[in-house]
């Protein structure tokens, strides 16, 4: 049996690990520095029928930096395009999505954004290791 045959140019295989990685270190820098303001404004405001009410979203929010960092460091092994590389890089932007998700209420334009960059991202990623035919 014959390992699967390559599909598309060298050079768009090499592009696509590339845009993927640099779609993830903007979209972690973003989380990051987003993290970073929620961390430092304190508690959001809510009005409700019974009055104001204080939301600390402290833990959310260092929990947004931590995914924000591992996002931008995966998209940094995800411009190598070593192997492997792909996989680590999607294991770090699906759940760095779903706190993007989690958090949605606070920053809707913003997340919604970023996103959408980080599904454009897995499945750049996921595109290129279907063409290379390897796990990596």
């Amino acid at each position: 049996m014959s390992a699967p045959q390559a599909t598309g140019t060298a050079p768009e295989q090499t592009r696509r690990p590339a845009l993927a990685g640099g779609l993830l270190v903007a979209t972690g820098l973003s989380d990051v520095l987003a993290a970073y303001g929620m961390i430092r404004s304190g508690s959001f405001i809510v009005l409700g029928e019974e009055g104001l009410y204080p939301i600390d979203v402290t833990a959310w929010s260092w929990l947004h930096l931590v995914a924000g960092v591992a996002v931008a460091l995966a998209g940094l092994v995800a411009i190598t395009g070593r192997r492997g590389a792909a996989t680590v890089a999607i294991g770090c932007a699906v759940p760095a999505l779903a706190v993007d998700l989690l958090l949605l209420p606070y920053a809707p334009i913003r997340l919604v954004l970023v996103a959408a960059l980080d599904v454009a991202a897995i499945r750049l990623l996921l595109r290129h290791r279907r063409a290379t035919g390897r796990a990596g």
